[in-house]
């Protein structure tokens, strides 16, 4: 019977703390996905994240989706707006292994002036010039 009642306490211990961790805004801090795919298809982007704070991005990662064998390649970047209204893009992440790949890459941003709201921006490139480009939705930021 102890070791019965040990587990029901050690089980209302979690659910208290999920509980408190899930309200305000550090619980709407966990890990989120936006994505977006270019008008008529070949490229892909996903944004995975995470705030920690009014001026930090954390657990970001981003992902290149080459979506069809078309000669085109595909990149990506990290798209914010500050606590002072400017846009700040990152730089590109490129995936040039062909149709059907994903290359993903793990980063974080940083903004003295805080962090509003980031997405992620895909684009389908020939050559050296896009031919397509899209927005991820927005992600904003519960610490404001």
């Amino acid at each position: 019977m102890r070791r019965r009642t040990r587990a029901l306490a050690a089980l209302a211990g979690a659910v208290a703390v999920l509980a408190s961790v899930s309200a305000g805004p550090a619980g709407a801090a966990g890990v989120n996905t936006a994505d977006c795919r270019t008008p008529g298809g070949g490229a892909g982007a996903t944004l995975n994240w995470g705030y920690t704070g009014k001026t930090k991005l954390g657990l970001v990662g981003l992902s290149a989706h080459d979506l069809t064998a078309d000669g085109a390649w595909v990149r990506v970047r990290l798209d914010i707006v500050t606590g002072s209204g400017k846009r700040v893009t990152y730089s590109w992440r490129a995936n040039r292994d062909g149709a059907g790949t994903t290359k993903r890459w793990k980063t974080y941003a940083s903004e003295s002036s805080g962090i509003v709201s980031a997405r992620v921006e895909a684009q389908k490139v020939k050559g050296s010039s896009p031919v397509s480009s899209c927005y991820s939705r927005k992600a904003y930021n519960p610490y404001y």
